[in-house]
């Protein structure tokens, strides 16, 4: 990338966090229906500001605390910890990179992938993680892809996400209302355990 081309990166990072603020003040909150907020991050790691990223992270977790946010941002704030030296944080958002879209990390790493029969919240996301994995090759380090290449075979890793393949399955096949809201719960306090962790 040309310094010219990362300076236009950067321009855009300000306009489009400017937009924001600017709707903030008029509005007193965000009615971000185009997604800004989540295209600022793929931005800054577009040209590997993996500082700015983090920064950008904690503006966006104070300014939107209820966002679920997607794979993509998950995964962003994760290569974005793991190059900054921050590995704990990187597990964490690698573990939620996995629960928002199961089979990102193994076409990340060159995987045969093949799919899953479990509930996916109304999303083929075997198709979603086909269609982005290009433009994410292109921003992932070969340190990084090392690094989840080993976390992926830990205990650590695998055993939340084993957890929620097994309760996605089951939820899948639930005709009972109750039942269907119970293991809904469980599986997002797996979620709520893992961003909770001590980092």
């Amino acid at each position: 990338m040309t310094e010219k081309q990362i300076e236009k990166i950067k321009l855009a990072i300000k306009k489009n966090r400017a937009t924001l603020s600017a709707e903030k003040r008029k509005f007193g909150g965000f009615f971000d229906n185009s997604g800004r907020r989540y295209y600022i991050s793929d931005l800054y790691m577009k040209i590997a500001d993996y500082k700015g990223a983090i920064t950008y992270k904690k503006w966006f977790d104070k300014n939107f605390p209820d966002d679920i946010g997607n794979s993509l941002l998950s995964l962003n704030w994760s290569i974005a910890y793991f190059e900054l030296g921050k590995i704990a944080e990187a597990k964490i958002y690698t573990i939620d990179t996995a629960f928002q879209n199961i089979y990102l990390h193994d076409l990340l790493i060159g995987k045969e992938v093949k799919r899953i029969g479990m509930y996916e919240h109304g999303h083929d996301m075997l198709d979603v993680a086909k269609s982005i994995i290009k433009d994410y090759k292109k921003i992932v380090t070969q340190t990084y892809l090392e690094w989840l290449t080993i976390f992926m075979d830990t205990d650590e890793y695998k055993e939340p996400i084993n957890k929620y393949i097994e309760l996605s399955k089951l939820l899948k096949d639930e005709n009972n209302k109750d039942k269907w809201i119970e293991l809904l719960d469980q599986i997002r306090e797996l979620e709520d355990r893992n961003k909770n962790r001590k980092k």
